[in-house]
């Protein structure tokens, strides 16, 4: 699987720079996350509101009159978790974006696969560690879509994780989320 990752990256970014008509922005939002748990049943800890920021670069890879497609990377800092758990990550997602243009307004869905850097982790809760040891990576895909209004982007998307984050041998813990970002893309 990381395998698949890497050559994806490798083939958008190579294809990026074939039309270049490209926009650097933004982007922050909140985010509904949780970790799932699989043993012999599946189990979902409690959701956590959260957050992330961090940067993103729009490479368009066509002038399209009716639609098209574009490349998304980014760099975000990215707060995932469970009940009081927090996991910090720097999160790089690569979205490949299907565009609709309609004049100034501009639908789109996306599939983003990403790979994220565990920063931190903390434990909210006064009882107690978690007493949980967690891998230093993360990689998974997200589904979403949005519209942009000019230079202003709001997007929706719900994340799978695909790795097992936990040390633990006994249980299988994935990262799990909902976001909802709004972007501003200064440079065009």
């Amino acid at each position: 699987m990381k395998r698949f990752f890497l050559i994806y990256f490798l083939v958008l970014l190579a294809a990026a720079p074939l039309y270049g008509q490209f926009s650097l922005g933004a982007k922050a939002g909140v985010s509904l996350a949780h970790l799932q748990q699989q043993q012999q049943e599946e189990e979902t800890y409690g959701w956590s509101n959260s957050y992330h920021a961090g940067v993103a670069f729009n490479v368009y890879l066509a002038n399209f009159s009716f639609g098209g497609f574009a490349v998304q990377p980014e760099a975000t800092y990215n707060r995932k978790g469970r009940d009081g758990l927090y996991l910090n990550y720097v999160e790089v997602p690569l979205g490949l974006i299907y565009l609709l243009n309609f004049g100034s307004v501009i639908p789109y869905v996306s599939l983003t696969p990403y790979y994220a850097f565990l920063l931190s982790m903390k434990n909210g809760r006064q009882q107690g560690g978690s007493g949980q040891s967690f891998a230093k990576n993360d990689y998974g895909v997200k589904l979403g879509g949005g519209i942009e209004l000019q230079r202003f982007q709001i997007s929706a998307s719900y994340a799978w994780g695909m790795c097992n984050i936990a040390r633990d041998s006994n249980t299988a813990l994935y990262n799990i989320s909902t976001e909802i970002s709004l972007g501003y893309f200064f440079l065009q």
